[in-house]
């Protein structure tokens, strides 16, 4: 779609992203732009306070399965988080 035509008909384009179309936006038949839509959690709250724009959808590329990949390193040793803690802190003194 032209850059003039969705100058003139720019809330048919946007209902037009709303309803799940991508629509591919070009200037002397060549693509410059995408106006798509936005993408679904899977959780009809969570999707609904986005499109109210009252959430920010995280900006982890990964998303929340990334985020559950990361598995902590084990303790090498016993000691105790407190001690570790006061090693660390006297290191800035």
């Amino acid at each position: 779609m032209g850059v003039r035509e969705v100058t003139r008909h720019t809330s048919k384009v946007i209902h037009r992203a709303a309803a799940g179309e991508t629509v591919l936006i070009t200037e002397h038949d060549r693509p410059i732009a995408m106006l798509v839509p936005l993408p679904t959690t899977g959780d009809p709250a969570v999707d609904t306070l986005i499109r109210e724009g009252k959430l920010t959808p995280a900006s982890n590329p990964g998303g929340l399965a990334a985020l559950q990949a990361i598995m902590p390193a084990p303790a090498s040793d016993s000691s105790d988080t407190a001690e570790t803690v006061s090693e660390l802190r006297e290191d800035r003194l």
